[in-house]
């Protein structure tokens, strides 16, 4: 077995995750309740929270729209809702004005059956 199926993703509790980013640790937990869709930390089989550094972006992400840029919580999640849906549209290599052309011939060619 070579070492890299050997690693292993590196974890932090919630003590040193604040130590990293300097958000204090009931922030974190509020916002854990706040963007349950978005932050989900592992759970040790003792139900402490560990953060991988994904989480830890995410949470660095939240921080910055909502201490830095002046979000409401509702207003980051949204934010955050449409980045998510940019970087998946992406990935998928979708063309919104393509998508936006075939959504437009469907709903004429529809309205010409109709009549």
């Amino acid at each position: 077995m070579s070492n890299l199926s050997k690693v292993q993703h590196k974890s932090y509790s919630i003590g040193q995750v604040h130590a990293i980013t300097g958000i204090p640790k009931p922030t974190i937990r509020f916002w854990e309740k706040e963007f349950d869709h978005y932050l989900k930390p592992l759970r040790t089989s003792g139900n402490q929270r560990r953060y991988d550094e994904e989480m830890i972006s995410r949470l660095e992400k939240i921080n910055f729209l909502v201490k830095v840029q002046g979000y409401t919580i509702d207003g980051a999640k949204r934010k955050i809702e449409m980045l998510d849906d940019a970087i998946e549209q992406k990935k998928s290599g979708d063309d919104p004005m393509k998508t936006l052309a075939h959504a437009m011939s469907d709903y004429l060619l529809k309205r010409m059956m109709v009549r």
